[in-house]
């Protein structure tokens, strides 16, 4: 035990000298200001030793002096992980803050030093000192740049701001900060001679002309014009200094507009740093600057339409006039009046699109300094959430929402500052579709929604107003033009990447839930839509799955979607206030899936005339949208389900509502309406039927039984209503299948099901699958079932991942279960596309150890060429049944790779090849060898060196198929050198030539 300890000790002290000497080297070179060498250099270091804090604080020093800030922080921050009292690390933290602008957030960095040691107090005076000029000046020059281009006079440049004197002061702090004594390990504040230095620069203080930012106010300045800076990396947000002009006319009392401002701030501290990590979950929040997700906006082109939308409606197709529409980059662009054209906003979008959590995010960054800012202008940001409304005067939900209780203002202050500074007030309107119908409705209010909406009062502000569809009308309708844009959820990398931070603390289980929606499209399209990727997230954590059965997923969506709404219900009023909601427009979406003139997705309103509350209450928890359009001279007022796959679940709850009524001539009417013609585009509808029925999926399995069609397909199809209703004995209803094709994990499951229930057992079938990673314990079931023990044919395709890279130890793992004297029927075909991830080294490894229990087969698509090669180098020993190369460009490739005898078939289709490769061609493949199938397709070749081919594959005795396929010559000159050269071969169509 001593001896392994001396052991590991001596290995450790090895590691610390190495890095000790790459430090050093770094250190000379950041001298000589190479700082990309000496950043390679204390990188190599940290290879060595992970927990050496100098080598990051000298890289962070370097990447400073290459403004890379954002990198520097990150050594900063995992210094003081490792040191918390490490001065060093501090002082470099703030000078990157510094670089980034976040001037604030540096200020508080550096008096973090004055808590470990006040002997730092001057130093960092000084550091402070440098952050206020390095502001002011940003704020000069952006004041410049406005005055410039509002043609101001005084523009003339930042030298005439009253920066001119210091310009060679400026210049100094650009070099290297004052070097500051290190902590040591134990954080004794010691000197450290560790890291680089340079001649500190003269402790410069600022002039009193210059404004000094307080620790308690983010606002304006007194005697200065200059603005504060407030933002983020998406919504840059500006405060100004109250500024002279006829807006502020007799608005200067001491502290009044400060206040208001400061309070304004404090609020949102509290109310605009966090959102509900989920609807079921208010209690829990998690940071909005860490999970807010770019949305998809999406703003109309005013008076641009296209009639390219054709929608089915009761008695006829129409196309809608729908608005153009371009795509908004960032959120940026919402206060972006030259992409916007309007200073009135209308943001529109379903139910759990991300309108909330968007203003959320603009709020908050009025509290957080920006880099770069974008926008300058606002002075006052107001947030008013309008379900929270007591009373119809915003000015009054300012005092109810955002001003404490022991607010310095008054009414009559407030509404002034407010009249005074139109111009430069930002108001957010969240959630008109939620705002009492009372209040909207009364006439009483200063400042009414009503009139600010319809730009009867503060014509001159700034309105951002967010609602579901079914309210746009009503904003519209007023005399102020709008720019209306929509957010459509994520786009798929977002919804993604969205994902992954839900699932933050477990990666891997977030790359499985995104694999797992790749093989479920209804869901991979919802999960665009935030809160359905919330509760997917929400689900997969808790169960590591997601519901075997999507009736029960469904169910749980309705139930949150309600709750969200309803928060005051318990479970059982939940219930019994939902379902009867669901069967009524269950009923019209039934109509709409089963119509007699083709399938319809969207609805005039009047088809819910006979339950107009029921319309109007979905409309309010995210069940359907309003939508108006115009089409021709007719204002359509129209109403859609959020996804097919909802209403065909609402359908199905009206349809089994009609069993559990002991309707069942009813139920078998408007199942007789589904026939071999549409049977299958009603698949979900029929399995959420089975999901909540027994007694339906009996009838329903009945019924496809009698169908005519395609015979897989109708059986896949009832296998997947069998899984869903989770009976025993409705296996006896589906036909014994003789071929079974698996495409999906869904159908997987469905099969795996299905054979632990079918009696007896499979004979002589053929499965055909498509298996994954995450579907080997499936994959495992269906092997052990003992229909397996007498199939004729078990061909799987294994698709490698483009998550993670492959590690084929599992799938060894479950090739271990086939009894040995059964492994003959089991064939596996590898695919490896472009973006395909695995170890060389293991997975050769691993192909060489499973060809002792099956032989396997090889596809690669789109691979690099080297890569082919490399692989194919490996992989010289391994018997390949089938080696099939597609889209690879293989010219002058061939011949690097090494000798393929133990090679069943070869397939090589748009490899580029041409007749210098043929020569190549046949060295890779020995005659007397195993071949027995070539397939050569869309390459381009020479008659004679076709002869030279023809005449290299006589030497194979095995070979009894040819492909020569789309070659460059014409088909009968190819049919006669085959027929000459190898007689057993007959032509069974154009260019395939078989035994």
């Amino acid at each position: 035990m001593k001896a392994q300890e001396a052991d590991a000790n001596e290995r450790a002290e090895k590691r610390k000298a190495e890095a000790t000497v790459l430090k050093d080297q770094g250190n000379q070179a950041f001298k000589k200001s190479d700082y990309t060498r000496a950043i390679e250099l204390y990188t190599q270091g940290l290879e060595h030793l992970k927990d050496f804090v100098v080598l990051y604080t000298n890289r962070a020093q370097a990447y400073n002096k290459l403004e890379k800030f954002t990198e520097a922080m990150v050594d900063c921050r995992t210094a003081l992980q490792l040191e918390p009292n490490n001065v060093k690390a501090l002082v470099h933290l703030g000078k990157a803050q510094q670089g980034l602008k976040d001037y604030e957030v540096a200020v508080t960095t550096y008096k973090e030093i004055t808590k470990i040691d006040e002997k730092y107090e001057s130093k960092v005076a000084g550091y402070i000192a440098e952050v206020n000029l390095a502001e002011s000046t940003a704020k000069s020059d952006m004041e410049a740049e406005r005055l410039l281009s509002e043609g101001d006079v005084k523009a003339t440049g930042v030298h005439e701001i009253g920066l001119g004197d210091v310009t060679d002061s400026q210049a100094a702090l650009t070099q290297q900060l004052p070097d500051d004594q290190q902590t040591t390990q134990s954080g004794s504040g010691q000197p450290s001679q560790q890291e680089p230095t340079q001649q500190p620069p003269p402790q410069l203080q600022p002039r009193p002309d210059y404004p000094q930012r307080s620790e308690a106010i983010i606002g304006s300045i007194s005697g200065s014009q200059n603005p504060v800076i407030v933002g983020s990396n998406e919504v840059n947000i500006i405060y100004n200094k109250l500024s002279e002009g006829p807006e502020t006319t007799g608005l200067q009392e001491s502290g009044t507009f400060e206040d208001l401002q400061q309070e304004i701030i404090d609020n949102y501290e509290q109310t605009a740093t966090t959102i509900p990590a989920h609807p079921t979950l208010q209690s829990r929040n998690v940071g909005i600057e860490e999970f807010f997700i770019p949305l998809n906006l999406r703003k109309n082109m005013a008076g641009k339409t296209k009639s390219e939308r054709m929608v089915t409606l009761l008695k006829q197709n129409i196309f809608l006039d729908e608005a153009q529409k371009i795509i908004l980059k960032s959120v940026d662009d919402l206060f972006n009046q030259k992409i916007v054209k309007e200073i009135k906003i209308l943001l529109y979008g379903g139910a759990g699109t991300g309108k909330t959590t968007l203003l959320v995010k603009v709020v908050n960054s009025c509290i957080t300094l920006s880099s770069e800012p974008l926008l300058g202008r606002f002075d006052l940001v107001l947030w008013i959430k309008l379900r929270q409304m007591q009373s119809n005067s915003v000015l009054d939900a300012i005092f109810d929402q955002i001003l404490p209780l022991d607010t310095k203002l008054d009414k009559t202050t407030v509404q002034r500052i407010i009249d005074g500074k139109q111009s430069r007030i930002a108001l957010l309107l969240d959630g008109l579709d939620e705002i009492p119908s009372h209040v909207l409705q009364s006439k009483e209010g200063v400042y009414r929604v009503q009139d600010i909406l319809h730009s009867r009062v503060l014509t001159k502000s700034f309105v951002l107003v967010t609602t579901r569809p079914h309210m746009m009308e009503y904003v519209l309708e007023g005399r102020n033009p709008y720019a209306v844009v929509e957010t459509c959820g994520f786009r798929p990398q977002d919804r993604d990447q969205y994902i992954r931070l839900n699932l933050s603390d477990d990666a891997d289980m977030g790359e499985a839930l995104i694999s797992h929606l790749e093989d479920n499209a209804n869901l991979k399209e919802m999960a665009v839509i935030p809160i359905i990727s919330q509760m997917l997230c929400l689900v997969w954590k808790n169960e590591k799955s997601l519901p075997e059965r999507i009736t029960k997923l469904y169910g749980e969506f309705a139930v949150v979607l309600f709750k969200r709404c309803n928060k005051d219900m318990n479970d059982k009023q939940v219930m019994s206030n939902m379902m009867p909601i669901i069967d009524d427009l269950g009923r019209v979406a039934l109509q709409g899936l089963l119509d007699s003139s083709g399938e319809r997705l969207m609805f005039d309103e009047t088809e819910f005339q006979n339950c107009q509350s029921s319309l109007a209450e979905g409309c309010r928890v995210g069940f359907v949208l309003r939508e108006t359009f115009t089409s021709g001279l007719d204002v359509k007022v129209l109403v859609t389900f959020p996804h097919k796959s909802i209403q065909e679940y609402f359908a199905a709850c009206h349809l089994v509502k009609l069993l559990q009524q002991d309707d069942k001539n009813n139920f078998r009417h408007q199942l007789e309406q589904i026939g071999e013609g549409n049977v299958f585009a009603m698949e979900y509808l029929l399995r959420f039927c089975c999901g909540r029925s027994m007694q339906a999926a009996g009838l329903i399995l009945d019924h496809i039984q009698e169908m005519q069609g395609d015979e897989m397909k109708l059986q896949r199809l009832a296998r997947l209503i069998l899984c869903e209703s989770g009976s025993k004995e409705l296996a006896t209803k589906l036909v014994r299948p003789t071929r079974v094709e698996c495409e999906s994990n869904a159908d997987l499951k469905s099969l795996s099901y299905y054979l632990k229930r079918v009696t007896p057992p499979l004979e002589n079938a053929g499965f055909y699958m498509h298996v994954r990673k995450q579907d080997l314990n499936l994959f495992r079931e269906i092997l052990l079932s003992d229909s397996m023990e007498s199939a004729k044919m078990i061909f799987v395709h294994y698709m490698l991942s483009e998550e993670e890279k492959e590690d084929f130890s599992p799938l060894e793992k479950t090739i271990g279960v086939r009894k040995e004297e059964r492994r003959a029927q089991l064939h596996i075909m590898f695919y490896i596309g472009d973006k395909s991830l695995f170890d060389m080294g293991p997975a050769s490894h691993s192909f060489l150890r499973m060809q002792e229990k099956i032989m396997p087969s090889l596809s690669m698509i789109k691979v690099r060429p080297e890569e082919v090669v490399d692989l194919l180098q490996v992989l010289e020993e391994c018997r390949f049944n089938y080696l099939y190369l597609h889209s690879i460009n293989l010219h002058a490739q061939l011949r690097d790779v090494h000798i393929l005898p133990a090679i069943g078939t070869l397939h090589l289709e748009k490899c580029r090849l041409v007749d210098d490769d043929v020569k190549d061609l046949i060295s890779i493949l020995p005659a007397g060898r195993g071949l027995i199938g070539l397939t050569l397709e869309e390459s381009t070749f020479s008659l004679d060196k076709v002869r030279a081919l023809i005449g290299h594959l006589q030497g194979f005795p095995k070979l009894c198929r040819l492909g020569l396929h789309n070659i460059g010559l014409d088909a009968q000159l190819i049919r006669q050198v085959v027929s000459q050269g190898l007689p057993h071969l007959k032509e069974t169509a154009e260019g395939d030539f078989r035994a």
